[in-house]
């Protein structure tokens, strides 16, 4: 009696078998090391320090170098600072001495030579003419009827004159009881043939010589014109009239 055996299978054994040259199997599979070749190597420095870390270096340096002068630059184009100094004290100086044009003349005086006075009265002339303005007499004055604004009396020196002022006594001083009675002159136009003028104002109720002084001027005549006059007292109806007893033009000593 034979021993019974168990065949294993023919395709267990199959692939051996049937495996072909070896010329005809795959090439074993190569590992995936680098070769050498294509390995780069970086040369060092002398220090050791790497080429490319010396050139990163180098770039970092330049860079720095043209931060801080930017900033060196940026702050000197700034503007400088101002500084005000105080204006000096003016210093006083000598000056000259004040100007007198202007000044109404102040020292002595004598009364100038009138040749001439005359005039008419815009309502009826009196026997009281203008020329007993100058006569040097206290007895007389210059005398015309109604309220007296616009009376004239032109007066004129035997040449040209220097004059600084003028002297009028105001009212009727020559008849008594007439001076409240009658219109009293409270203010004066003169005017010189020089072009110049000024206006004086009078006291109502100064029976004495009423003197104005102004600056020096020369002339050869002068043209006297009443602006304002008071109203007459109560009285006769003759007393509405307007009177100057004296009239003196004053020039220096």
């Amino acid at each position: 009696m034979f021993p019974m055996t168990q065949d294993l299978p023919d395709d267990l054994f199959r692939q051996g078998a049937e495996e072909g040259p070896e010329e005809a199997r795959g090439e074993p599979e190569r590992s995936h090391v680098p070769e050498r070749s294509s390995v780069k190597t970086v040369p060092l420095g002398q220090d050791g320090i790497s080429l490319r870390m010396l050139a990163g270096i180098l770039v970092l340096a330049v860079l720095l170098a043209f931060a801080v002068g930017r900033l060196f630059f940026f702050r000197g184009n700034q503007d400088p600072m101002v500084t005000v100094s105080p204006a000096p004290l003016p210093t006083a100086t000598a000056s000259a001495p004040p100007s007198t044009e202007g000044v109404p003349y102040s020292d002595a005086v004598v009364v100038a030579n009138v040749v001439a006075a005359e005039g008419q009265c815009l309502e009826g002339g009196t026997r009281d003419t203008p020329a007993m303005l100058i006569d040097d007499d206290s007895g007389t004055l210059w005398r015309c009827h109604g309220e007296g604004v616009g009376e004239q009396v032109t007066f004129t020196f035997s040449g040209r004159r220097p004059l600084v002022g003028v002297r009028v006594v105001n009212g009727n001083t020559a008849w008594s009881d007439r001076y409240l009675m009658e219109r009293r002159v409270l203010s004066i136009r003169w005017e010189f043939d020089d072009g110049s003028f000024f206006v004086q104002g009078l006291a109502a109720n100064n029976r004495n010589p009423q003197e104005v002084r102004f600056p020096p001027l020369s002339a050869t005549g002068v043209t006297m014109t009443v602006l304002d006059a008071t109203a007459p007292g109560d009285g006769e109806a003759n007393a509405d009239a307007v009177s100057l007893s004296s009239v003196e033009f004053l020039t220096p000593a």
